[in-house]
């Protein structure tokens, strides 16, 4: 694939309106991780739906849950909404991605035949609009940053110069299939410390988007807390070595559940770098936790994602489907 077929993440989770509660997707190959759409992707298309179905009147997510049901593809998708709770603060939405058996006109798809791919409840307010009791806490990153990865200078980090972070090449380099698997990759430029990670099971990093100027909003929310679920590859050992696992392996880490609150809502235009803390707790039995925290420019807590994600041979990926299994 190269970079010319690439698509701005805006087109990307573009939906069109069906009618009043039904929406339609059209799943990029380019955000793909194998022949997945990646989890984060098709959860933002669920936001943007939702955006689109209540309007301005309450235009930011505050909670979002995903449950992963099923393998999501390439290619078109039916998002069926139900209005859970209009409230004068916050409503709350349930979604639906359906794929395959669609139809051109109402009901849109076969029930029988259709494949429920992923679930979401999505509660919306204007966080313009919060008010109320605000106490500081003892929050921080921890553990710590390495002190040799400091704020980096923008204008220089998009160039790949700042002397303290780095721009990562995992998954877009390698011959074969290593260097296709993780499409979804090329869309945004991740930089991680030079100093290295404080732990295998923490990273750090910033990203953006490097595709027709795209920007991050708050339909782009869930896409970024699922950009870099690669903390396995942290252990990865060297040539040969078959501890902890073979250093041949390929990997699939696909999302089973994800859910996201936001703290401050992005301005309407965007913004162009957000930092992640990503850290798994444990790493057991083929199954990760992530906890994954965005952070603005200057350091301002911006989501909060927590994700549960299993560890399987890259294989499972591609293999036929069989309904109702991962």
């Amino acid at each position: 694939m190269s970079d010319s077929d690439l698509v701005p993440f805006s087109e990307a989770i573009k939906i069109v309106k069906l009618d009043s509660h039904t929406y339609k997707a059209n799943l990029i190959d380019s955000y793909c991780i194998g022949a997945v759409p990646n989890g984060g992707y098709t959860a933002s298309c669920l936001l943007e739906a939702t955006r689109l179905h209540l309007g301005s009147k309450q235009p930011d997510p505050m909670t979002a849950h995903f449950q992963f049901l099923n393998r999501a593809e390439v290619g078109p998708a039916v998002i069926v909404i139900s209005d859970v709770k209009f409230g004068r603060q916050f409503s709350t939405v349930h979604l639906t991605l359906h794929q395959g058996a669609l139809l051109p006109q109402a009901p849109w798809f076969t029930q029988a035949s259709t494949r429920a791919a992923i679930t979401a409840y999505v509660t919306v307010t204007d966080l313009s609009k919060e008010s109320g009791l605000t106490l500081p806490t003892l929050w921080g990153l921890s553990p710590q940053p390495p002190a040799a990865a400091p704020a980096p200078d923008f204008g220089l980090l998009k160039h790949g110069k700042d002397p303290n972070w780095t721009r990562s090449t995992w998954g877009l380099t390698g011959n074969g299939k290593t260097a296709t698997f993780a499409r979804v990759l090329r869309n945004y430029d991740v930089f991680l410390p030079k100093a290295g990670q404080v732990h295998e099971s923490v990273t750090d990093l910033w990203m953006r988007f490097n595709v027709g100027g795209g920007r991050f909003t708050n339909s782009s929310l869930a896409f970024v807390a699922d950009a870099f679920p690669f903390v396995v590859e942290a252990y990865r050992p060297a040539k040969g070595s078959d501890k902890p696992y073979g250093s041949g392996e390929m990997f699939w880490y696909p999302t089973v559940v994800m859910s996201l609150e936001v703290k401050r809502a992005l301005p309407e235009r965007g913004v162009e770098w957000l930092r992640l803390r990503m850290h798994a707790k444990e790493i057991r039995n083929g199954r990760l936790d992530l906890e994954v925290l965005i952070l603005g420019e200057s350091g301002e807590l911006v989501g909060i994602s927590h994700q549960v994600n299993l560890v399987l041979g890259s294989e499972r990926n591609t293999k036929g489907r069989e309904k109702g299994k991962i």
